[in-house]
């Protein structure tokens, strides 16, 4: 029955010291370096989704097992309906929407406090093929988010949410904090601390 496959022969690790990060091996990023190399691609990595119809504090506990701090809302027939954050669900947000449709908080579900996708921006996995990381860095500093969703079309014309791109993920390829980030007053402070190292 198993006459096709051998045993693998196992060996030692006395004399293993190291392991491999990724980070390790690419080059530092720079502003200048290509959008896509800090876009989380949905065809490589599957996309973390909940039911719109979840209630809120199950939500939160999803994201906190998932170790995401942002969930994509889908409905009953899996179509993409919007997103919710961890913030949207600590925040004033829930007490809001209960007083406004006179809910109580375990009557609360994802649609209520959910970004819908109407309102949601985007970029196109065209224009991310195209662009610099400080390209969306700046695209994120003018609209004040701390991520941005890139849309494609597939090869029967279906348009889908094909990445995400979040403010966390340029700072980790940049290897700057989150605060610098949004804290430097020009791209040259920015450019300063990834190529130095040096805080401002």
């Amino acid at each position: 029955m198993f006459q096709e496959y051998y045993p693998i022969r196992l060996s030692s690790l006395d004399d293993v010291n190291h392991i491999v990060n990724p980070a390790h091996l690419r080059q530092p990023g720079t502003l200048r370096s290509p959008a896509k190399d800090v876009m989380t691609d949905f065809e490589k990595i599957d996309p973390i989704r909940i039911n719109d119809s979840t209630h809120i504090d199950d939500a939160l506990a999803f994201m906190k097992s998932q170790h995401v701090r942002l969930l994509f809302a889908v409905n009953g027939n899996e179509e993409f309906t919007g997103i919710i954050s961890a913030a949207d669900i600590s925040g004033d947000k829930p007490m809001a929407v209960m007083q406004q449709n006179g809910l109580s908080r375990d009557q609360v579900e994802v649609r209520h406090l959910m970004l819908q996708r109407m309102h949601i921006k985007a970029l196109t996995y065209e224009q991310i093929n195209n662009a610099k990381i400080g390209d969306v860095m700046l695209t994120l500093k003018g609209s004040g988010d701390q991520h941005v969703l890139i849309t494609d079309e597939s090869l029967a014309g279906v348009k889908r949410v094909r990445g995400i791109i979040s403010a966390s993920d340029i700072s980790r390829y940049l290897r700057i904090s989150f605060d610098v980030m949004y804290q430097a007053k020009s791209f040259a402070d920015i450019e300063r601390v990834v190529s130095r190292g040096q805080e401002f």
